[in-house]
């Protein structure tokens, strides 16, 4: 009786729900027009902040830009007009912002940046390191409810209510271009009125600002750098002739010509500089005696917690990431095409060997395809270190203490000539477990808040990195070549770090320091990532290339003048007709050599293990990524160390062709052997 009555109830409801979206009353789909956009935006903003109370102060306290956000998701919702299953179109729009809104809210707890267009282009990557942040039955209760909530979205298209009447679409749709036209001129007299910025000089504040829909949307339109209104051809050339004509004084400290080496150390920084924290031992003590002896100070750069490759982007181009579209990521964009001044073809003119290094994946943020386009000789990626479970942190990322190994590499790699190494460690990356981890307490933390784990995991994963700095200094020192080293965090780490945790410097500053053997006084002061490269070659003298001169001439200018012609040339080189560059044209992409030592074989048999057969493979710098292909096809491959291999293989015949190939976790292979013909 009980489930008759309950069953009758779900059907009449069920009847007047159908009947609802099926009569197509005005008033009512008034009504949904006007309020599901708000219930949306309010949705994304209580996710993006991770707080229910959140999202209804912005909509009280930022009502303006609560305004725009919600006309830009009413510009979706009103899609619904033109189809008759107007019911199947709002749960697509609301899922749709709902999982933009979910995946922000995962973000920002994992990497503090903000979901932005850009990162739609790294899903691949994303998916690849996922494992290194969730654990497996979080991904499988992830993939349970997408594929829950797209069963959910075919059914509703099978049974759902369909409007009953003819749709006029053409006053339906000029009803649509209205409501995006409101929209433009919504965001247009927003900015003209300053609620809200077009530029993002920080983008999680920009976020919090101005909501999650908006930046989003800015993110999508806003790519490359704008073309500046007083950019012409003739101002370039001018400038040019400027800068070659100008005998201005850099300041130059030594007319040596050492080995110049960039560190760039994964989310490091002095931790120190947090405030209500105590720590057992100094976390850092060989950075920080280096600091003490040497120069050093604070580097500003273009992010918080993530962004590793546009600090990148930023000193070894040289280029304002302030002047590209809001989140951008050039090295997901426009470096893939094209190739760009940097501080590697700038030091190729001047006899360096560039070299880059990086223990981490090649193509992670695609730098097995950017680095040619920025001038490197050698690129030394993971797949070409021999690496052990000891070199590994419990998160699965490779300590950087196996660097020191290959930074010498690259020193041998020209004995007789100078080198530019440019090395991007990954030890420091999150994220931080929020839990107890054996192993991770050499330096103890005592801390209040929720972030304790996390803060200790984190505090022991940089004095570890700061024993590769040790064992690095050290070998620089052993080897005695004039050397000049430079040391700095790309970004502070994902801690939910705001300015009030901070006692010295902000959030947008990490720790570096200059290390040399030639008793050079190298104090260049706070500054910017993209001023670090043009002051460090000032200090050798090097003048070359046209926006390292620039900054070297004009980076005492008053800072608007300055900052404009920066712009102008960024635009100039990377989006426009390069005249810069004058008779040189565009730079030559270098056919980068994977890994500074060559993997080769040497000799190949046979050999039978219980009823298994082996090739084995000997040769040298074999490594885990190293994979038998015989007669053009791949076989599982077993590392047995760095000079052999083996694979299990029924029987090799003469004249098989037999070569070893360097294949990524992602599959992509990065180079193989010469062929090596069985006889």
């Amino acid at each position: 009786m009980v489930f008759k009555k309950v069953r009758d109830w779900i059907k009449t409801a069920y009847s007047k729900f159908k009947a609802f979206f099926e009569k197509d009353n005005h008033l009512y789909t008034a009504l949904t027009l006007i309020i599901l956009p708000i219930v949306l935006t309010l949705a994304v903003e209580m996710l993006s902040r991770d707080s229910f109370l959140a999202g209804f102060r912005f909509l009280f306290q930022s009502p303006i830009p609560f305004f725009v956000n919600a006309c830009i998701i009413s510009c979706t919702v009103l899609l619904a007009l033109l189809f008759r299953r107007r019911f199947f179109v709002y749960l697509i729009v609301s899922a749709f912002w709902l999982f933009l809104g979910i995946v922000n809210h995962n973000l920002l707890m994992k990497r503090v940046t903000p979901f932005n267009a850009t990162d739609i282009f790294m899903v691949k990557t994303g998916m690849r390191i996922m494992g290194k942040y969730y654990s497996p039955l979080a991904i499988i209760l992830y993939i349970v409810i997408g594929l829950a909530v797209v069963a959910f979205l075919v059914l509703v298209w099978i049974k759902g209510p369909k409007v009953q009447r003819k749709i006029h679409r053409v006053y339906n749709g000029l009803i649509v271009a209205g409501m995006v036209a409101l929209t433009f001129v919504a965001i247009s007299l927003s900015i003209d009125t300053g609620k809200i910025a077009s530029t993002f000089n920080n983008l999680p504040n920009a976020y919090k600002a101005y909501g999650f829909t908006y930046c989003f949307f800015n993110s999508v339109f806003d790519n490359g750098v704008r073309k500046p209104s007083d950019y012409s051809q003739e101002g370039i050339v001018e400038l040019v002739d400027e800068l070659e004509n100008n005998d201005v004084e850099i300041t130059q400290v030594t007319d040596q010509t050492p080995n110049i080496i960039v560190i760039q150390l994964e989310s490091f920084f002095d931790i120190t500089r947090m405030n209500n924290l105590e720590f057992s031992t100094d976390p850092i003590p060989n950075f920080r005696k280096l600091k003490e002896t040497y120069s050093g100070g604070y580097v500003s750069v273009p992010s918080i917690g993530a962004g590793t490759s546009n600090t990148e982007f930023e000193i070894l181009t040289g280029m304002n990431l302030e002047d590209f579209g809001a989140g951008e990521i050039p090295f997901k964009g426009v470096l893939l095409k094209e190739t760009c001044e940097s501080i590697a073809y700038d030091l190729s003119e001047n006899g360096y060997t560039a070299h880059a290094i990086h223990n981490n994946d090649a193509t992670f943020y695609q730098r097995h395809t950017v680095y040619p386009n920025l001038g490197f000789d050698t690129f030394t990626s993971m797949e070409y270190m021999y690496l052990t479970n000891s070199d590994f942190t419990q998160k699965n990322w490779v300590r950087d203490q196996v660097l020191t190994e290959y930074i010498q590499d690259c020193l041998d790699y020209t004995p007789e000539g100078v080198d530019f190494v440019f090395t991007v460690s990954v030890e420091g990356h999150g994220s931080y477990p929020n839990q107890y981890m054996a192993g991770m307490n050499n330096v103890r933390v005592t801390s209040a808040g929720e972030t304790q784990y996390a803060v200790q995991y984190y505090t022991n994963l940089i004095n570890d990195m700061d024993l590769f700095v040790y064992d690095l200094v050290q070998m620089l020192e052993a080897r005695g070549e004039k050397t000049i080293l430079f040391l700095y965090g790309d970004h502070l780490p994902s801690l939910g770090l705001e300015q009030e945790n901070m006692t010295d410097g902000d959030l947008m500053q990490t720790d570096y320091v200059i290390w040399n053997n030639m008793g050079l006084d190298l104090d260049l002061g706070d500054l910017e990532a993209w001023q670090v490269m043009p002051k460090l070659l000032g200090a050798v003298g090097i003048k070359t290339g046209v926006i390292n001169s620039y900054h070297q001439t004009h980076i005492n200018d008053e800072e608007g003048e300055y900052l404009s012609g920066l712009q102008n040339l960024e635009y100039d080189l990377l989006y426009g007709s390069k005249t810069a560059l004058g008779d040189h044209g565009p730079y030559e992409k270098k056919d980068t050599k994977f890994g500074v030592k060559d993997v080769t074989i040497s000799s190949v048999y046979m050999k039978t293990l219980g009823d298994k057969p082996y090739i084995y493979i000997e040769g040298e710098n074999f490594t885990k990524w190293s994979l038998v292909n015989i007669n053009g096809e791949y076989y599982r491959t077993e590392i047995l160390g760095p000079d052999r291999i083996r694979a299990q293989y029924d029987d090799l015949l003469p004249q098989d062709e037999i070569f070893v190939a360097q294949v990524g976790d992602d599959k992509y292979q990065l180079s193989q052997t010469e062929p090596f013909i069985y006889e």
